[in-house]
């Protein structure tokens, strides 16, 4: 959405930024609203007729079966499409002109933040972004809907969210440009070890195994724990504009969990590489783990963890046993198997937030969906 004022009828909504925070306030009481009507058995079915292209590449679990459930939930068909010739042996430019003689609106997830502007440019019809490397809005509305119902309407106002860990340059800055908005305090906890610097502490053997997956010189996605200062700057832009009495701190000092009312993280792995390509991640990320030490260290005795998934909160799915069979060292088999980023104590202690949170995904995907298709204009 550029320069957007008031209604979402007809828009793109690509990122959180582009929208004002009385948009975002309308989408979340939106949501609420869906959310009701769907207990109740209340008839949404209010684009019958219209359709809804998923163009997802990138795998995906909660964003993809948020979108084809609140699709039919509106009466829209949809086509699932992770396998065409879109951007391979079509431009985008024309595969933007065949979607949009054939469908209403769109929903796409990959990396690539500047193909999905890209893509924007050239659509006639709506796109809705499920994720890209720059920012994953319908998530933070999700996130936000939960806190909502955690605290009241707008109860979030003027508390402490904290990211630790990973993921900062999607997830924390995602976070962060919510609460810049929104109105929270938001603390990024971070390291800023370098891959070689992580790589010295492993073992010989387990950096022979890595580097037989990721030669010298070969990038590995999301190792950089800082954000970038652009996105600093915007950030801070963001605060300025709508909540200057609010503060937000990225540092590597895991002492700035004091005072912080939510905590969330995202998974130490690579999703996209092999589980042996995670334990340099491991080693630059494990005193920043979510457990019971660390949620005490809040001084908050209310303080909620939340997580957007998939977690790595114990080794019950292959990637983690595969990694912990590929270590010698016990002592580190024996840390992850009670979970890598979060301890499965501290994740199963609020798992009532964390899948309520999933299950929000379908209330606002359905909110932004229903608002782009004009339904509450």
């Amino acid at each position: 959405m550029s320069n957007v004022e008031g209604s979402l009828k007809g828009k793109h909504f690509l990122t959180l930024e582009e929208c004002t925070p009385e948009q975002l306030r309308h989408l979340l009481d939106l949501s609420a609203k869906l959310k009701k009507e769907k207990k109740e058995g209340v008839n949404q079915q209010k684009n019958i007729g219209k359709n809804m292209l998923m163009l997802f590449e990138m795998e995906s679990t909660r964003t993809r079966c948020a979108f084809e459930t609140s699709a039919q939930d509106l009466g829209m068909g949809t086509t699932y499409l992770s396998n065409s010739h879109f951007g391979a042996k079509e431009t985008i430019k024309d595969s933007m002109r065949v979607f949009s003689e054939m469908y209403d609106v769109i929903a796409y997830r990959g990396k690539d933040h500047e193909q999905l502007v890209e893509m924007a440019a050239e659509s006639a019809i709506p796109i809705i972004n499920g994720y890209t490397m720059h920012e994953h809005p319908t998530q933070m509305l999700a996130d936000f809907m939960t806190l909502d119902e955690v605290w009241g309407r707008e109860g979030y106002r003027g508390k402490t969210f904290t990211y630790i860990g990973r993921g900062g340059a999607c997830c924390a800055f995602s976070y962060a440009v919510a609460c810049a908005m929104l109105g929270m305090n938001f603390r990024f906890i971070t390291s800023y070890m370098t891959l070689e610097e992580s790589l010295e502490l492993l073992t010989p053997e387990e950096r022979v195994a890595f580097r037989r997956e990721v030669p010298e010189g070969a990038k590995l996605d999301g190792w950089s724990g800082a954000l970038p200062e652009e996105q600093k700057a915007l950030i801070n832009d963001l605060y300025a504009k709508h909540h200057p009495e609010c503060s937000f701190l990225e540092t590597e000092d895991v002492d700035a969990i004091e005072g912080t009312d939510v905590v969330s993280t995202e998974n130490w792995g690579f999703f996209t590489n092999k589980a042996i390509t995670w334990l340099p991640g491991i080693a630059k990320y494990r005193p920043y783990q979510v457990n019971r030490e660390l949620m005490e260290r809040t001084k908050n005795p209310n303080a909620i963890f939340i997580h957007m998934l998939p977690a790595t909160h114990n080794s019950g799915h292959s990637a983690a046993q595969n990694l912990i069979g590929a270590i010698a060292d016990p002592e580190l088999q024996a840390f992850l198997d009670k979970g890598f980023e979060v301890t499965d104590e501290v994740f199963e202690d609020n798992a009532g937030y964390i899948f309520r949170e999933a299950g929000n995904r379908q209330h606002t995907i359905k909110a932004v969906t229903y608002a782009v298709m004009g339904n509450d204009a």
